[in-house]
């Protein structure tokens, strides 16, 4: 494989990216074959895996950050981790993620530190400031704030909010001069900013309190022809051009005709369920979390979809008897063995499995195949280019 000069100052230090180093040619081509032998490794052999789908440009497209904050030096440190540590390396550019994030970051982190704010301390539990949360809409060029902090509140929380709203400008300033950035002829604004207190000892990143402390509680982004309202705790793809192109092959995989049942199971939002709807009679969608679902039925409101229905509760629980197509996309850890079980019972010709980590998918895949299915296609797509994850749609047939 082609080693090549990576791009970013911080690549071997930083724990975001992993693969700058090779040709990105060389990275699909690795990713390709990391399926491959997650596949292999199950003892599914002789398995087709297409070649991976990389995009037309590998840089810039996440449209979310997830900054922890960390106090080094003493001076407040705000990125990402360094490899195998929770040591923070300070981003003041990054070339994977949207740069109108990456500087307003930088401005958040200058307005806290000069507030002489605390950062969080993991062994001891102290300190105030935890992450920094940043959300982007590429389509229509909202920007949607959290800050992550470890107490009853903020100090000044309102007028924190203000102060990082009020320079707005500047974000703008320091992305047009920035000579490794694109030419942007967006001007992003700030529609939201919520504070989020999480109190907990673990990893998780968000609690479940959010004071919104300036404009909206949600932003709004659009993917294809749908409009979708974004929270903070909200699950959306991190990268909007390649999630189209997964839609894209859920819909094809699916072949349905107009008359189907279609469930979409860890339904999130809802952008699976409703990329199908124009092809299928109905569509149902099962989530887990409350939220989730609420914003989901606000989503299909929102969009107008009379065949739409997101549902609250567990596969295991609440999937329906019968269903003639069914998509998969679970989280990391894939499916319960009870999950796949009653998703097998409801009998569908097709299932669609979307997945971020192949070898929970190969896992899960055994198992689909030593009931009644059989896999007709397994197609890679880069969600996460210079790193090194990649994304899943398989597709599977009744016997």
């Amino acid at each position: 494989m082609q080693k090549i000069e990576p791009r970013c100052p911080y690549f071997g230090t930083c724990g975001g990216c992993q693969l700058q180093h090779l040709a990105y040619e060389d990275q699909l081509e690795l990713k390709t074959g990391m399926v491959r032998e997650s596949l292999e490794e199950q003892g599914l052999v002789g398995i087709e895996v297409r070649e991976t789908l990389g995009m037309e440009d590998p840089w810039f497209y996440r449209n979310k950050i997830q900054f922890p904050i960390r106090e080094q030096n003493n001076h407040l440190q705000m990125g990402y981790f360094k490899q195998k540590t929770h040591e923070v390396v300070n981003i003041k550019e990054c070339y994977i993620q949207d740069p109108y994030l990456t500087e307003i970051a930088q401005i958040a982190r200058e307005i806290f530190e000069d507030r002489g704010l605390s950062a969080y301390d993991e062994k001891t539990g102290k300190g105030l400031l935890r992450h920094f949360i940043g959300r982007s809409g590429f389509q229509t060029n909202e920007i949607l704030l959290g800050i992550v902090i470890n107490g009853k509140g903020l100090p000044a929380a309102f007028t924190v909010a203000d102060e990082i709203k009020k320079r707005e400008r500047l974000m703008h300033r320091m992305v047009d001069r920035h000579s490794e950035y694109p030419r942007f002829n967006k001007k992003m604004r700030i529609v939201g900013i919520i504070q989020n207190i999480n109190t907990g000892r673990g990893n998780t990143i968000l609690g479940s309190d959010n004071t919104t402390l300036f404009g909206n509680s949600a932003m709004r982004e659009k993917l294809g022809k749908f409009t979708f309202k974004v929270r903070l705790l909200s699950f959306f793809q991190v990268n909007p051009l390649q999630a189209k192109n997964i839609y894209r092959l859920v819909n094809e995989y699916s072949e349905l005709s107009g008359s189907e049942l279609a469930v979409d199971a860890y339904a999130g939002i809802g952008p699976i369920a409703f990329w199908i709807s124009d092809k299928a009679q109905n569509v149902i969608g099962i989530e887990e979390r409350k939220e989730a679902v609420k914003d989901a039925n606000e989503n299909i409101k929102l969009n107008q979809l009379g065949n739409v229905k997101i549902e609250a509760g567990l596969i295991e629980k609440v999937f329906p008897k019968k269903a003639d197509v069914v998509i998969l996309d679970p989280p990391r850890g894939g499916c319960s063995e009870k999950a796949l079980q009653v998703v097998c019972k409801a009998d569908p010709r097709k299932i669609i499995y979307v997945s971020c980590n192949p070898e929970t998918l190969a896992r899960d895949l055994k198992t689909l195949t030593e009931e009644k299915y059989r896999i007709e296609a397994v197609q890679p797509v880069d969600m996460f280019p210079q790193t090194d994850h990649v994304e899943v749609v398989a597709k599977l047939s009744r016997s």
